[in-house]
């Protein structure tokens, strides 16, 4: 099992800086995985946790030169258990770096070593070495770490500007734990939460519906009310800490944000930006927010 690899562009290394800082946002821990195309950063949590997951792909193509890789599987694979924090404090002192050299080494326990290259005002090149321990995943396990399987969902629409929902969401947390999030086929979306003295909502329209073979409809699950189809909504009772935890990605320059929803069980977050595809779901929490 080997790997190494090399990121020279100061522009990939702010963004996969930027990348790992969004994700330690929403976990400590995460599941590294490194194959021939692609890297991947995902993450489970348990049901006792909120089950909430993430899945973050990148094509190794765009970030990283002199990639190789020689995995445990006919597929050239190699996962890897990484504490976020220690792999972002290592791409942080690269920001100005002519060179991030990335090996993975056994040392007492496995690592992965980066070798961060500096200007320097002599001749000499300034060289700062990180040794990050890392659990090898044996293969057995894989199987808990695949692409999520996409739901059918009951609608799939974009979201407004992420800065503007962030700033929204946030006070609004300020009033109860959990949110309603809802949204109909006719471009509205709503955020609200309530208790047993307020209620509040927000809400905005003209929103983009994104329809395809995985956006049919679950009419069955959906409110039997006498109203017009498009004005139907569906929606999704959910952690709102768990959505703020989200919008954290609105540093990111996104070509596209979707909110996927399956009525009264799940939310689904889609963020796409250049060749990196962010997938966030949140489950939804069948308990009264009264």
């Amino acid at each position: 099992m080997k790997f190494r690899s090399k990121l020279v562009d100061i522009g990939c290394i702010h963004q996969l800086t930027k990348i790992l800082g969004t994700i330690s946002k929403i976990t400590k821990t995460c599941t590294l995985i490194l194959s021939e195309q692609q890297v991947v950063f995902t993450q489970n949590e348990r049901a006792t946790g909120g089950g909430a997951s993430l899945w973050c792909e990148l094509k190794q193509v765009d970030f990283f030169e002199d990639y190789r890789i020689e995995g445990k599987d006919d597929n050239n694979q190699i996962y890897l258990e990484i504490i976020n924090e220690n792999l972002l404090r290592a791409l942080k002192s690269g920001q100005n770096a002519q060179c991030i050299k990335i090996k993975l080494v056994k040392k007492q326990t496995p690592c992965l070593m980066f070798e961060v290259s500096l200007p320097s005002m002599t001749a000499h090149t300034r060289v700062v070495v990180h040794d990050i321990p890392v659990a090898v995943i044996p293969t057995r396990f894989w199987e808990n770490f695949q692409r999520p399987i996409l739901p059918a969902y009951d609608i799939k629409i974009s979201l407004p500007n992420l800065k503007i929902l962030k700033n929204i969401i946030e006070r609004m947390k300020n009033i109860s734990g959990f949110m309603v999030l809802s949204a109909s086929q006719n471009g509205n979306l709503s955020c609200k939460v309530e208790t047993e003295e307020v209620t509040a909502t927000t809400y905005f329209s003209n929103m983009e519906i994104e329809k395809n073979d995985n956006n049919m409809p679950h009419r069955s699950q959906r409110r039997s009310v006498d109203i017009d189809e498009d004005d139907e909504l569906v929606e999704a009772r959910i952690d709102v800490q768990k959505l703020v935890t989200f919008l954290n990605v609105q540093q990111f320059n996104a070509n596209k944000v979707m909110c996927g929803i399956v009525n009264g069980q799940s939310v689904h977050m889609f963020l796409q930006c250049g060749d990196m595809f962010f997938q966030y779901f949140i489950p939804a929490m069948n308990v009264s927010i009264l």
